[in-house]
């Protein structure tokens, strides 16, 4: 695994919008820095995502060292919202780093809060409360911003509305593999919305499907589930088989546990196949 700087932007800037970036300053001609390097990557390993690690070496990076203002090797710098929060110098001992760690990433709340949260957010998803799942989702991220669950669930609660605002909460992590499905839906959407302001063909199944778009884009997703249900059985191939695709981002949009997933993924699942 190599924790090696590729692009500045997206894995700096970017990342650490909702997950803390620790920066390793280092060089090949650094004995401290050969000293500090595997420990901070098995720790960075460890973290499991509640942090991330990334090195830059100084003789590649030049103008970053400077812009960081590096006078000295290894220097380590901890990066959160696009700040600088934390820094030390020299190749401090695995525990010392650890506890640098511990006093310096960001407060993610007590597991009785989370947990609290959590029945909470089962308990809005379950009733259909978006709004309300969305307010919850944006204050667990903020205790927990590493969680790809919760950022992924927090993207798709944008959608229909605000694409823009969904491709942000993914910036920098739209081609992980974990997030392809998630990518995919806000793309539907955004043709979604494109194919509405366009003149359709007359067909039956053509005029079932505009209705339905109408009604995503209104957020009246059961009438949107029940007419893309009706255009998937008569004809898939309409619009490059534009209605599985659609209900695939509805479900996906509203979560497993939306009453209306529950009520309309088995009759989708039977019609695919």
């Amino acid at each position: 695994m190599s924790f090696e700087l590729q692009d500045f932007k997206q894995e700096v800037v970017e990342q650490s919008k909702h997950t803390p970036v620790v920066l390793d300053f280092w060089a090949e001609w650094c004995g401290p820095c050969r000293t500090l390097g595997p420990v901070i990557e098995k720790l960075a390993k460890e973290a499991n995502g509640k942090w991330k690690l990334v090195k830059i070496n100084t003789e590649v990076h030049q103008q970053l060292a400077a812009q960081f203002g590096i006078r000295s090797i290894p220097a380590v710098k901890m990066v959160y919202n696009g700040a600088l929060v934390a820094e030390f110098t020299g190749a401090l001992p695995e525990a010392q780093i650890k506890q640098w760690l511990t006093d310096n990433l960001p407060d993610n709340g007590s597991d009785d809060e989370l947990e609290e949260y959590e029945k909470l957010l089962e308990d809005a998803e379950t009733a259909g409360d978006r709004v309300e799942t969305h307010r919850l989702l944006e204050s667990m991220l903020a205790k927990n911003a590493s969680d790809d669950k919760l950022l992924s669930a927090l993207a798709m609660s944008w959608l229909p509305q605000d694409s823009d605002k969904a491709r942000e909460v993914l910036a920098g992590r739209e081609n992980e593999g974990k997030f392809e499905l998630h990518v995919q839906a806000i793309e539907t959407i955004e043709w979604l919305k494109k194919l509405q302001d366009e003149q359709q063909n007359g067909s039956a199944a053509s005029a079932t499907f505009s209705a339905a778009v109408q009604a995503v884009l209104t957020h009246d997703f059961e009438n949107a589930i029940e007419g893309f249900l009706e255009v998937l059985a008569k004809d898939r191939n309409l619009h490059d088989d534009g209605a599985r695709k659609s209900l695939v981002s509805i479900f996906l949009l509203l979560g497993d546990r939306h009453p209306l997933t529950k009520k309309y993924r088995r009759r989708f699942s039977m019609l695919l196949y």
